[in-house]
């Protein structure tokens, strides 16, 4: 039987989602970060570490070189990736689920730079000491939101003046559901869903300088 959440430790919370799943999936994350919220953080991160043990395990189970590293760090981002678009379209089901009758519930999730026109985005990029290239990538979500540090995430929604949790239902939210004001499209370039780049990546290729590079990397999670 589960523990109430005030009875309940963060490690009391894990070693109970280990025992109900070896491998967690996105339904019993979603239950568990429901029932503990004030350890939904800390749990998906440990459900996203046992995935990737898993994974990884099985990967040495059927004997894969060293040589096809690279090969398993993209299955391994496949696979999160998939793992976080499921979660968030089971919490998307269930707002749906709970929205009172005749109140349209969102299908998607709100892009909080849709209302920026063009001017308006320069002087965010601006204010946020990046350029135009890495807002547009954050805005599009062309950035696995798993290697987003959590504190540049806080950073964000802080200095948008955005709920922080709807930043990161936004920066989570798959690609396809970018919705952003189509004047910034004409202004900015009409995203176009890719595989997702590494934090860090986005980073070192959006023509940033050294020390707006060097400011960045040094967020944490």
């Amino acid at each position: 039987m589960m523990m109430t959440a005030t009875q309940t430790s963060l490690r009391d919370a894990m070693y109970a989602m280990s025992l109900a799943k070896a491998v967690p999936d996105a339904e019993l994350l979603d239950e568990y970060a429901r029932l503990y919220p004030q350890f939904a953080d800390a749990l998906t991160e440990f459900a996203v570490e046992l995935a990737i043990d898993s994974l990884m395990h099985q990967s040495d189970e059927e004997n894969i070189p060293a040589a096809d590293a690279e090969a398993i760090s993209d299955v391994v981002s496949r696979v999160m990736s998939q793992f976080e678009n499921q979660l968030y379209e089971r919490r998307q089901a269930r707002t749906k689920t709970a929205a009172a009758p005749g109140r349209a519930a969102t299908a998607s999730v709100e892009n909080p730079f849709a209302a920026l026109d063009r001017p308006g985005f320069r002087a965010l990029a601006s204010q946020l000491d990046v350029n135009s290239v890495f807002l547009s990538k954050l805005r599009d979500r062309t950035i696995d939101p798993i290697s987003i540090p959590k504190t540049y995430s806080r950073h964000l929604a802080l200095e948008m003046d955005e709920d922080i949790d709807a930043m990161a239902a936004h920066l989570f939210a798959p690609q396809e559901s970018v919705a952003a004001g189509r004047q910034l499209y004409k202004a900015e370039g009409k995203p176009m869903a890719a595989p997702r780049q590494s934090f860090e990546e986005a980073v070192r290729t959006s023509g940033l300088t050294d020390e707006q590079q060097r400011r960045l990397l040094s967020f944490e999670d």
